[in-house]
């Protein structure tokens, strides 16, 4: 305690002995004067300095009891400076990496924060975003070395979180859990994300299911149970108002939907007809003419129909099968060649629109298919390009794989120029 603070206390106790007094004498008094006559001017006196005195001395012990606690959470205010101060910076890094723009040196708090290892922690609420934020104990601010950073980047909404607070996949990228969980019922509806991946690496589903409630592990599971099941495998209920997912063909000739109580055949795949024999699907013998007119190719593995629009003739099938397109072999397995000349000229054409804009093959047709033989050379070279080389593309456009607009930014590879939007290029690719 330094001088000021013990004249502060020493004039807290003569305050509170002079109270002391006041009270002594004013007891001393009670019951010598009749009732409802009027106090003396000395009595009065006594009166207002006793009022006038317990004001003060609880305003002094209420200043004395706030000091205390700031002289006892100063260590804790100079760590969440420091935290706040490191999310910003941490932001910023993020937002400039995104953008491929150059990145700012580390501040102060963030290399503070870096040398810090795991520290008993509480939770706070962010402010401004209203997400969870670091928060320390009360013990001093110690550089502690430690191998994991304190804080980390969601690679989906590049917010920062710490690193205790998020999903870290088996590439090392990080998911804020709001951001998994996004991902999860995306896959939902949409089979190309199945199995969750980043860079191409499953995800471990029991580090995942802890992540998600009760209503979307059971929606998940069900969808782990149909897409894990080949394609030319799968029952669903014969009901066209119903559909539901059944189970694999080799289970039972016979399933019974628990939604419809509707009985399907899993040979046909139409009603259940115990008493005739199957015949094979008409919609299924319908679909396989208009494959067979269009040129279409089948999976080896699921016996999924697929088509080819642009690029080479490397396929990836739902299943994760990759095959030829002309004769459905493993890919890189047979002779067949890997492009076909037209669909590459038209893949290297869709790229330079893109790069100069439609408006480019008639303004500048020279330079317009000088690009184009560029861009095509790249694409012979780099046709199967695997794995991508990244960079950030600022502007928008439509996603080469889902087919979404991206109104911000997308991804493109520097080597065979595919344009993806950044679901894509985590999880789908």
């Amino acid at each position: 305690m330094d001088l000021e603070s013990e004249d502060h206390l020493s004039f807290l106790l003569s305050s509170q002995l002079a109270l002391n007094d006041i009270h002594n004498i004013l007891w001393s008094r009670k019951g010598k004067a009749r009732h409802g006559t009027p106090m003396t001017d000395e009595e009065y006196s006594f009166k207002l300095f006793e009022e006038e005195n317990t004001a003060f001395v609880d305003s002094l012990r209420l200043a004395f009891s706030l000091q205390s606690a700031i002289d006892t959470d100063q260590a804790i205010l100079a760590k969440l400076s420091v935290e706040e101060l490191g999310a910003v910076d941490d932001h910023r890094y993020a937002q400039a990496l995104s953008l491929g723009q150059a990145l700012p040196k580390m501040s102060d708090a963030q290399k503070a924060l870096e040398k810090r290892g795991s520290l008993p922690e509480t939770r706070l609420k962010d402010n401004k975003v209203g997400k969870i934020s670091t928060s320390v104990n009360a013990s001093s601010l110690p550089n502690v070395g430690g191998s994991k950073p304190f804080r980390v980047n969601c690679v989906i909404c590049a917010d920062s979180f710490r690193s205790s607070t998020t999903f870290q996949a088996p590439c090392r990228d990080h998911y804020c859990h709001g951001c998994l969980r996004d991902l999860v019922q995306a896959c939902i509806g949409d089979e190309s994300l199945f199995p969750l991946r980043c860079c191409q690496q499953p995800l471990p589903l029991l580090d995942v299911y802890p992540l998600l409630s009760g209503k979307l592990q059971t929606q998940f599971n069900a969808k782990v149970r149909e897409f894990g099941t080949l394609a030319n495998h799968r029952v669903y209920c014969s009901k066209s108002t119903c559909s539901k997912f059944l189970g694999s063909s080799d289970e039972a000739k016979d399933m019974l939907c628990s939604q419809c109580y509707t009985s399907t055949c899993t040979l046909c795949k139409q009603l259940s007809h115990p008493a005739e024999s199957c015949s094979e699907n008409t919609a299924l013998k319908e679909l396989k003419s208009l494959a067979k007119e269009k040129h279409w190719q089948t999976c080896p593995r699921c016996s999924s129909i697929v088509e080819l629009n642009i690029g080479c003739y490397h396929m990836t099938c739902l299943c994760r099968m990759q095959f030829c397109y002309l004769c459905a072999a493993p890919w890189k397995t047979c002779d067949c060649p890997q492009w076909e000349e037209n669909r590459l000229l038209n893949a290297a054409e869709v790229t330079v629109e893109r790069e100069l804009g439609v408006a480019a093959r008639v303004a500048a047709p020279v330079v317009f298919q000088r690009r184009v033989e560029q861009r095509a050379r790249e694409l012979r070279k780099y046709h199967d390009c695997n794995p991508h080389r990244w960079r950030h593309y600022q502007g928008g456009g439509t996603c080469e794989e889902c087919g979404h607009y991206l109104p911000e930014f997308l991804k493109g590879c520097r080597d065979c120029h595919l344009m993806v939007c950044l679901r894509c290029m985590r999880n789908r690719l």
